[in-house]
């Protein structure tokens, strides 16, 4: 079984969901959002992208990660590593209040979205984060 049914399985359980069969495996789906927001929304644009980011790995099982970052040397310049533990728990995410708050929220800030579909090769953390922990990988 892979780390991917495992962790999909849990999730599910923790939310009181029935678990999906290991014989069910799913493939992850990532992408990279690439994003420019209008500098002079800029902070009122972070704070409810982390009110979104939150709500979504915090209520979604299927949304396994979400992080973001802005380039040091051009702020407006966002990009979001996305990864869902399916296309159908990403289409779940995309219908979510939440989801739906920050895209309706955030319309006029974002002059620019691309997203990219990727093939994940690896993706590993520690459990714990900075803490450390056992490693976690999530394999394709």
């Amino acid at each position: 079984m892979s780390l991917i049914s495992i962790a999909v399985q849990i999730a599910s359980l923790l939310a009181g969901g029935v678990a999906v069969p290991a014989t069910e495996a799913t493939t992850p789906m990532v992408r990279i959002a690439e994003i420019e927001v209008d500098p002079t929304q800029l902070e009122a644009y972070k704070a409810i992208l982390a009110e979104e980011q939150e709500a979504s790995v915090r209520l979604e099982p299927g949304v396994l990660m979400l992080h973001s970052v802005a380039y040091k040397d051009a702020p407006t310049h966002i990009r979001l590593l996305e990864v869902y533990a399916s296309k159908a728990a990403y289409e779940a995410h995309i219908r979510a209040p939440h989801f739906i708050k920050y895209k309706t929220s955030t319309e006029k800030m974002v002059t620019s979205l691309r997203l990219i579909e990727t093939t994940p090769i690896l993706l590993c953390a520690k459990s714990n984060g900075r803490d450390g922990g056992q490693t976690i990988c999530l394999k394709r």
